[in-house]
């Protein structure tokens, strides 16, 4: 079986990474490996130790060199920091999302790399992080839901959180850049978390970093949108 550019993404990765020692692949790279290699897959994926990984990585580079060659990669690159090196962008271990989050406010009003702009009502900015001077927030609102983000200016909300820096939670790498912000903040910082109000929303508020309160309508208005529609029997199962 030839390893698809993925593949060779995928386990370039892991050999690279020195405490990494699970290895979750897809399901076609998993039958080849279990068939070819005398590997277990636990459920999760294949679980190693050093000795096990290294005599692994040297097993399967014999049979595909075009692997080796990408293993002296230094860690941490980027997609372009990766083309200096091989011509296979998607070896990069950090993403194009890792380290942006897409921003918005109330009034439009934002703080990058300490400048004053103002946005038209409406529209968000995708920032890297290193634009965020943490130090300035008083007051941090996620959204979850990404239709609620783009039309956060007509959102009712208190007049004290007009001037709050208000994110999109987002998925996959975009998410991963939201959960750096959140976990680099210090002080006394109001992270609000603005979820759907179903099961899975809520929970987003105790997995999602750093939050300490909830923005959402009161109870009773949420008791009455979930009889109207008939919703009231999902949420009590």
């Amino acid at each position: 079986m030839a390893l698809s550019k993925g593949h060779i993404g995928t386990l370039s990765r892991f050999f690279r990474n020195d405490v990494q020692m699970l290895l979750a692949v897809s399901a076609k790279l998993k039958n080849h490996l279990e068939q070819n290699f005398d590997l277990h897959h636990n459920g999760k994926g294949f679980l190693f130790n050093q000795t096990s990984k290294q005599c692994f990585r040297e097993q399967i580079e014999q049979l595909y060199p075009d692997l080796n060659m990408r293993q002296g990669l230094p860690k941490g690159l980027d997609r372009i920091g990766v083309v200096a090196h091989v011509q296979d962008d998607k070896l990069a271990d950090v993403k194009p999302n890792d380290n942006f989050i897409l921003a918005t406010a109330y009034n439009g009003k934002l703080s990058v790399f300490g400048c004053a702009i103002n946005l038209p009502l409406g529209v968000s900015l995708r920032l890297p992080l290193t634009s965020i001077d943490n130090t300035c927030l008083k007051a941090l609102i996620v959204v979850e839901n990404q239709d609620v983000f783009d039309n956060w200016h007509l959102a009712n909300i208190p007049s004290e959180l007009h001037d709050a820096l208000v994110l999109y939670r987002g998925h996959d790498s975009m998410a991963k850049g939201l959960k750096t912000l959140l976990e680099s903040l210090e002080g006394n910082i109001e992270v609000m978390m603005c979820p759907d109000l179903d099961p899975k929303g809520l929970e987003s508020c105790f997995t999602t970093p750093n939050i300490n309160a909830l923005l959402a309508p009161n109870i009773e208005d949420i008791q009455t949108q979930l009889i109207q529609h008939s919703q009231m029997q999902k949420f009590m199962d």
